[in-house]
């Protein structure tokens, strides 16, 4: 977020501001080593989130949202289909997609249909999308390893980004949060996971309308129609790798989730 060059100096003092009260470093944090959390090789990495071959990235995710030609907002049909193959097809339709006013590099959601436990991020990370994944490969390993911590094997998860296309600036306009909670709620009853975690600042926002750092106090439930889904938010595997220091409070909400918390 901090990248580019053509921001204000007044905007990239904003945007640190911003980033700094997400990473949530005006709080007290424990710095307790664990080797679970102890960097990895990047060839150890899965290839989380992938969904169709991927494209070159667009020049664009590199210049903020102001500087682009602003797309004209337009309605999108809720009207989901009920099973999820082709609820998977009609999500790779461009017509179907808010995305569509920012982007038309998608990462689709993917993985194991009832897994033990659906990931939800808010968009694909920016190295993940040149590859067509979720997560940059660094991140992708350090998650495998935040599931083996609670005994979930990482093919058997499920992996979905809230916007499937990166906006320019990183960001999920306030606007577009409704329609976008619906569509994922309509996923979440497709796929029926056992377990949700939620990573980052804008899922959090979505079900809980809590900031992370509110959010990821308690366990909570993602509640739709016949279902009542375990979910804890805490923090993304890029922030763990950026912020060494946040590896404690996640393994605490990890326990969260895997019921050993006290």
């Amino acid at each position: 977020m901090l990248e580019n060059p053509e921001n204000t100096y007044a905007e990239q003092i904003s945007s640190l501001r911003d980033w700094w009260n997400l990473a949530g470093v005006d709080l007290h944090y424990h710095n307790e080593p664990n080797s679970l959390f102890e960097p990895v090789r990047s060839e150890q990495a899965i290839r989380v989130g992938l969904s169709n071959p991927a494209t070159e990235a667009s020049p664009a995710e590199n210049r903020p949202q102001s500087k682009q030609k602003a797309k004209e907002s337009r309605n999108v049909s809720e009207d989901y289909p009920a099973e999820y193959d082709q609820f998977i097809t009609w999500l790779s339709l461009p017509d179907n997609l808010v995305e569509a006013q920012w982007s038309r590099e998608y990462v689709l959601p993917v993985g194991a249909i009832e897994p033990e436990i659906m990931i939800i991020v808010a968009m694909p990370d920016q190295a993940g999308s040149a590859r067509n994944a979720l997560f940059s490969e660094n991140s992708a390993a350090l998650l495998t390893k935040m599931l083996k911590v609670i005994g979930c094997d990482s093919e058997q998860t499920y992996t979905a980004p809230v916007s499937l296309a990166r906006t320019f600036d990183g960001r999920i306009d306030a606007k577009h949060h409704d329609t976008l909670r619906k569509r994922m709620l309509h996923l979440i009853g497709l796929v029926q996971p056992k377990k949700i975690i939620l990573f980052g600042e804008t899922p959090s926002q979505l079900f809980f309308n809590d900031n992370l750092l509110v959010a990821r106090k308690n366990l909570q439930f993602i509640t739709h129609f016949s279902f009542k889904t375990k979910t804890i938010a805490t923090f993304h595997p890029r922030i763990l790798i950026e912020r060494p220091e946040f590896k404690t409070e996640a393994w605490k909400d990890l326990q969260l989730l895997s019921g050993e918390h006290q």
